[in-house]
């Protein structure tokens, strides 16, 4: 099959599963995400145009498109818990933060005391919060022992919490 011949098809094929595709994005993602879905689908398509069955194409992009909407809402889940993890880090002392959103001044004190510390502490903290990996995990892509992940863990949130505590006790003026 010639370049030529294979895009004159995709386009056929876009045509003619392209209502279809955004129809099930639009009952999957608010409406404002629905284009991203659709071109991200036709663009797995399009790179794997030649692995798609021509009798069940339309069900073929319609599980594409499902596994593009199931990688956003693994995406989302893995920032809003991120944002929880934020805020049970916050020291008690601080403020409390029940029922209350974070403000800007909120995460710019926070990112400054993140970027206080070590490489591997962030790192360290970033594969445990938002990233979820297990101890074990962690311990593997480290070198050491699942212990000393353990042990690295509780230093690295406690210089966190030292360096947040010390931001917002600074007004969180930027050192």
């Amino acid at each position: 099959m010639t370049p030529g011949q294979s895009e004159a098809e995709f386009t056929v094929l876009y045509r003619s599963h392209y209502a279809a595709v955004r129809s099930y994005a639009s009952v999957c993602v608010p409406h404002s995400e629905v284009d991203d879905i659709v071109s991200d689908t036709f663009l797995v398509a399009w790179r794997r145009f030649a692995d798609m069955p021509d009798d069940w194409a339309r069900g073929w992009l319609i599980g594409v498109a499902r596994n593009v909407v199931r990688s956003r809402n693994r995406k989302l889940r893995r920032a809003t818990n991120f944002v929880e993890q934020l805020i049970n880090l916050r020291p008690d002392g601080v403020t409390k933060l029940q029922g209350e959103d974070l403000s800007v001044e909120d995460i710019d004190a926070f990112k400054r005391a993140f970027g206080k510390l070590k490489p591997n502490d962030q790192e360290m903290l970033l594969l445990a919060g938002p990233y979820g990996l297990p101890t074990d995990e962690i311990a593997l892509a480290f070198g050491v022992k699942p212990n000393a992940v353990g042990v690295r863990l509780h230093r690295a949130r406690t210089r966190l919490r030292e360096a947040y505590a010390a931001q917002m006790s600074d007004g969180g003026e930027a050192a």
